[in-house]
């Protein structure tokens, strides 16, 4: 499961588009869809990616769908599926639907804990240490800001709510696969169990912008936007172990890679570098990637470690690691009307497939069959902009979470 615990970025706010196409993209018709001119596109053997039969595709044209028919005054919509693809976890402001994808029913609806004239800013809801389910959701004074608040609730395997809501200070950071939960003040929880006093704390470190978790659980990496740091630390004590060099720039991101040999740190400022350090020699200056058009803020490690797929404005490349060798490269005409960075990449189907997301368009890639899909809104569609996207392969289903309160179903 791709996280969803993140502040919706600014370029996402709330539109009621009157074209499928802002100004000044360079744009074609492609099975009657209007999609924007790409000067490089994923390939195989040099032969570039095809049109699966009928897409692009826009809204309206899905298999079925499932509206999240709750009125919301404030017009917020979200929706996460589990890893495991049995729940689909649908919110607004005020209420959260838990939908069985198993027997495609819906299983429960629950009024969510959130103060008058505040917002859910980031929804997370993770298999629980304890059996069936823990939905996450934080909850700020304004609709970009970073949580001030973390409810977590405790669902069973009917997915009914146990409980009432367990509430942790600020914002999380990143769930590790072994039940710890850390937030951007630096607390990390034990999620075995219903204290919410914190288990440990990341001593001397503030205003942390990412975290990320080693695969063995026993490691943390933070990186800081404002403080410009990046940082190694005990996953169970909040012992600092490393600080590494300063980078003298706006550091947004950390992942470590999914062998948990590599930690990956992407800089902004004037740098637009990715580094990588080595956990087996931290003292070891870093390898880099250079030449970004704008700072990287999504990233995904492929399965093997042995790829990363890393976007900037308009485009995404996937390189070999440590070789740096750019292997993919997807990338839209310029335009001038802005940046429109990538807003999401993910790894699907152990590495076979990428899913990426630029403007309003949700697209994924197959690598054995060089088969490319679209799906995307009509001109006269609604969104929010950075919904998710989740494969069910066993369904041969594609899901859009989609900003007009709406979940679709694509078969592929």
């Amino acid at each position: 499961m791709v996280s969803v615990s993140v502040i919706i970025a600014a370029t996402a706010l709330l539109q009621a588009v009157s074209s499928a196409v802002p100004p000044g993209f360079k744009s074609v018709l492609a099975n009657n869809v209007i999609v924007p001119k790409t000067t490089k596109d994923l390939a195989k053997n040099n032969v570039t990616a095809k049109w699966a039969p009928g897409y692009p595709k826009e809204w309206g044209s899905e298999d079925y769908h499932h509206l999240f028919d709750i009125p919301d005054p404030d017009d917020t919509f979200n929706g996460v599926i589990t890893g495991d693809g049995k729940v689909l976890a649908l919110f607004n402001n005020t209420h959260a639907e838990l939908f069985d994808l198993v027997n495609n029913i819906t299983a429960s609806v629950f009024q969510l804990q959130v103060p008058d004239k505040n917002f859910i800013v980031g929804v997370n809801v993770n298999p629980s240490t304890q059996g069936g389910y823990d939905v996450f959701y934080g909850v700020a004074t304004y609709m970009y800001d970073y949580a001030k608040t973390t409810f977590r609730q405790r669902v069973g395997s009917d997915l009914k709510p146990l409980g009432t809501p367990i509430a942790y200070e600020g914002q999380i950071g990143t769930i590790s696969k072994q039940g710890k939960m850390v937030t951007l003040g630096g607390q990390i929880y034990d999620l075995s169990t219903t204290d919410n006093t914190p288990a440990a704390t990341l001593e001397g470190q503030h205003d942390i912008t990412d975290f990320s978790f080693s695969p063995d659980g026993v490691h943390l990496a933070s990186v800081s936007y404002r403080e410009e740091t990046a940082d190694l630390w005990n996953a169970t004590s909040g012992e600092k172990i490393f600080a590494f060099p300063p980078t003298r720039a706006q550091n947004w991101l950390t992942r470590f890679s999914p062998d948990g040999k590599y930690i990956a740190i992407t800089l902004g400022s004037t740098n637009n570098t990715i580094q990588f350090y080595q956990l087996s020699n931290l003292t070891a200056p870093p390898f880099e990637i250079k030449g970004f058009n704008f700072p990287s803020r999504v990233l995904d490690w492929s399965p093997t470690s042995q790829q990363i797929a890393i976007g900037d404005d308009g485009r995404f490349r996937i390189f070999n690691v440590p070789s740096k060798e750019i292997v993919q490269t997807w990338e839209v005409e310029s335009n001038d009307y802005g940046n429109w960075g990538l807003r999401s990449i993910a790894w699907l189907d152990n590495g076979n497939q990428i899913a990426w997301q630029w403007g309003y368009g949700k697209y994924m890639y197959d690598f054995k069959t060089n088969t490319e899909w679209l799906w995307t809104i009509r001109a006269v569609d609604h969104s929010w902009g950075p919904e998710g996207l989740y494969l069910l392969k066993d369904k041969g289903q594609v899901v859009t979470v989609d900003g007009d309160s709406t979940v679709r179903f694509w078969k592929i």
